[in-house]
């Protein structure tokens, strides 16, 4: 098994600005990375830290350099997938050096961490809140999963699953049913893993399960209505921590600040 720590949906900002003119989400990244640091020993041993999408909030070179920094102090190796808010080229020259990071083209990559494949999908697509898998990409699964002998990551910013928060439903992925298409036939105990809906979300596509994590700066509210409100809550914030063991555990780690443990 590997265990791994994941973390989505930063919206880290230029210096000196709010995301959505509320979230100082520079300094809500810094206190989340406070509290992993001193909630590390209940967590570890951890593998590696995988980000899941829309670390930048503006897609500025100073956020990116910011969040970088903050990832980096929890000593991890990383791997990184763009989100609907990011921009390619800004976020491939802050993560350039690590070795999984292609030097053009969609940021799609294969990672092996002890008897894990970990593979990445970008599903950005520049200048909109949805969604789409390339046909590159999809190929790429396809063989990635073929030969797989142990568990199975899929890491992507948009869920394949709807959540019925309907304002980001018709912002999700464009080609879900392409996505099931590809792994229908894959044999390997795959877990895709998500985040862009701001929240704890388990489902299917076909026979593999689909989980989303918690955002580190906001929260969104699970309101099935046809008229409800499009917007965010300050939390509940956090992350998550995954098992590929054979249990397969995936456990939501909440972030937001909290008294205890108290004696029963």
């Amino acid at each position: 098994m590997a265990r791994f720590l994941q973390l989505t949906d930063l919206h880290v900002v230029a210096e000196g600005a709010h995301a959505s003119g509320v979230l100082d989400t520079r300094a809500l990244l810094e206190a989340a990375i406070d509290r992993l640091i001193a909630m590390r020993a209940a967590l570890d041993p951890l593998d590696a830290l995988l980000v899941s999408g829309d670390i930048s909030d503006d897609g500025s070179a100073g956020s990116y350099g910011f969040a970088r920094a903050q990832l980096d102090r929890l000593g991890l190796p990383m791997f990184v997938v763009p989100g609907n808010h990011d921009a390619r080229a800004p976020m491939r020259a802050a993560f350039a050096d690590l070795d999984h990071v292609p030097g053009s083209g969609q940021i799609d990559w294969i990672a092996q961490v002890g008897d894990t494949r970990v593979i990445g999908l970008d599903t950005l697509v520049e200048g909109q809140g949805g969604g789409r898998l390339h046909d590159d990409s999809l190929a790429m699964l396809r063989d990635a999963v073929a030969d797989a002998t142990g568990p199975v990551l899929v890491m992507l910013h948009h869920p394949p699953i709807r959540t019925g928060i309907r304002f980001m439903d018709a912002i999700g992925l464009e080609n879900t049913a392409a996505l099931n298409a590809t792994l229908a036939d894959a044999r390997a105990d795959i877990t895709l893993i998500a985040g862009h809906v701001h929240g704890v979300h388990h489902g299917r596509l076909g026979r593999h399960r689909v989980f989303t994590a918690p955002s580190t700066c906001s929260g969104f509210a699970l309101d099935r209505r046809a008229d409800a409100v499009t917007g965010f809550y300050l939390g509940p914030t956090g992350c998550a921590v995954i098992d590929t063991g054979a249990d397969g555990i995936i456990s939501a780690v909440p972030l937001d600040p909290a008294d205890g443990p108290f004696s029963f």
